[in-house]
């Protein structure tokens, strides 16, 4: 399915005229192939879980997707001048990395709990190499305890649109698909909540590599 701003709304005219920058910039640069829309809910919370290359990846699933985005920044850019309220502008919000940050999880909790879509990264950083990695206990947790359809992510191009370390934009082909919501079923047999997020992640992070297989 090719993407189109017509599949695209929202109420906030700020938004949408930043989502159609956006677009313009990833259709332009990237020549943006969405597939799989139809699995985002109009209505209701919804978690995206994304594979993480790039600082753009952002930029380019929001772009993709048919509804509004939130989504979490590293705390330290919300003090440089301008980029912190332009990206505050356009829903993301401040998470301290290096130890759990229970207020950045629960606010995602909350902004999927009040219909929201909310996009996460749960390997926590970006692939060096491209390899999907491990999903982290807080991706987990908030699938768990938010209670909305978490919705696999798997999107190609952005690492080679800006290259770790780079500064230089190049032009190459985006891809995101969207996923079927993963089926968490059964977590009601493990005794131990460690055990119960370890077998999440596993499951999130297989459905992102389904994706990425099925291409």
């Amino acid at each position: 399915m090719w993407y189109t701003n017509n599949q695209f709304w929202t109420s906030r005219a700020l938004y949408r005229w930043g989502h159609r920058l956006t677009s313009l910039f990833c259709k332009c640069m990237g020549h943006l192939q969405a597939h799989g829309i139809q699995h985002i809910p109009r209505e209701g919370g919804v978690l995206l879980v994304s594979n993480h290359v790039s600082l753009l990846d952002p930029v380019i699933v929001g772009s993709a997707a048919s509804r509004e985005v939130h989504y979490m920044a590293r705390s330290n850019i919300f003090g440089v001048p301008g980029l912190g309220q332009l990206i505050a502008a356009y829903n993301a919000y401040p998470v301290n990395r290096g130890a759990p940050d229970l207020g950045a999880l629960r606010k995602t909790i909350s902004l999927l709990q009040e219909g929201n879509v909310v996009l996460i990264f749960p390997e926590g950083t970006r692939s060096v190499d491209g390899t999907l990695g491990k999903a982290h206990d807080g991706a987990c947790f908030i699938a768990h305890r938010a209670g909305v359809p978490t919705l696999p992510v798997y999107q190609s191009g952005a690492e080679q649109m800006l290259p770790r370390g780079s500064k230089r934009l190049h032009r190459t082909q985006l891809t995101v698909t969207f996923g079927k919501p993963i089926d968490f079923t059964g977590l009601d047999k493990f005794e131990v909540r460690r055990e119960m997020y370890q077998h999440m992640g596993r499951q999130i992070m297989e459905a992102i590599a389904n994706l990425r297989d099925n291409l």
